[in-house]
C-alpha cells in the first residue's frame, strides 16, 4: 500500500510506502468518541428560558380562590397560562468532554488510517506562493485534487466549474511550516479545512472527502506516531 505524491501544478512524482502503524485495524468506535466529543465541546451552552419564578409579573392572585366557578389560580405567570414561565426548559450547561491525549492519538491514527485504506489521502511536496493570491491557491489546490486518488469520488454526483468555489466538497489540508502567505491565500476557500500537523482535529479530519498533507507535514507526523 502506498500514498500518492503530487507537487503543485497536479502531476504526479512518486508514491510513499505506508508505515506499519497505519496498516493495522480500524477502530470505528473510538473514531465515533472522539468525533462526539469534540462536537459536544463545540457547544457553547448558553441556552436558557424564564422560569415561573424569573418570568415579569405575576404578584397578585388573579381572582379569589373559590365561588367564581373558575380553575383556583395563584398566578398569571403560571407555565400553563399565556406569557408564563417554562416548565423544565433548557438551563445554562457545560457539554465539554475530556478527550486523553492517549485516545486522541489513537483516535488520529485510526482515521489516517481509514482514510488511507479508501485512497482519500494525497502527498503535496512541496507548497511556495510567491504572493498572497487565492485565486493561485484555488488554481494550485484544484489541480492537487485532479491528481489525487480520491477525485473519482469527489466529484461522483456534481460537475465542478473552474473558476467558483461552489459545489466542492471539503478537503482537508494539513501543513507543517507558519508561512502566512499560505494561510491567507486558502482562508477564503470555503471548500479547504487548513490545520497545521501539531492542532490535528478529528472531526475535520473525519468529514473531509479528501486530505492534502505536504510532505514535510507527513514527515512531521510519522515521528509523532510513532
Amino acid at each position: 500500500m502506498a500514498i500518492k505524491v503530487v507537487d503543485f501544478k497536479g502531476s504526479s512524482i512518486s508514491e510513499e510506502e505506508v508505515p506499519k502503524i497505519f496498516t493495522n485495524e480500524v477502530n470505528e468506535h473510538l473514531i465515533w468518541e472522539i468525533v462526539v466529543a469534540e462536537q459536544a465541546n463545540l457547544r457553547q451552552g448558553t441556552h436558557k428560558t424564564k422560569e415561573k419564578g424569573e418570568v415579569r409579573g405575576g404578584g397578585k392572585k388573579p381572582w379569589r380562590q373559590k365561588g367564581t366557578g373558575r380553575a383556583r389560580a395563584g398566578s398569571n405567570r403560571s407555565p400553563i397560562w399565556k406569557g408564563g414561565g417554562t416548565t423544565f426548559g433548557p438551563r445554562p450547561r457545560d457539554y465539554r468532554q475530556a478527550i486523553p491525549q492517549k485516545k486522541k492519538r489513537a483516535g488520529i491514527i485510526s482515521i489516517l488510517t481509514k482514510k488511507i485504506q479508501i485512497g482519500q489521502i494525497v502527498i503535496l511536496d512541496q507548497m511556495k506562493l510567491d504572493k498572497v493570491s487565492t485565486k493561485d491557491a484555488f488554481i494550485g489546490l484544484t489541480k492537487v485534487v485532479e491528481a489525487s486518488t480520491f477525485y473519482e469520488n469527489y466529484v461522483k454526483g456534481r460537475k465542478l466549474k473552474a473558476n467558483t468555489n461552489d459545489d466542492r466538497r471539503k478537503v482537508a489540508f494539513i501543513h507543517a511550516d507558519d508561512e502566512q502567505d499560505n494561510k491567507r491565500s486558502m482562508r477564503n476557500i470555503p471548500w479547504v479545512q487548513y490545520m497545521h500537523v501539531d492542532r490535528l482535529g478529528a472531526l475535520p479530519l473525519w468529514h473531509s472527502h479528501g486530505i492534502i498533507i505536504t510532505k514535510d507535514a507527513y514527515q512531521k507526523l510519522l515521528e509523532k506516531v510513532k
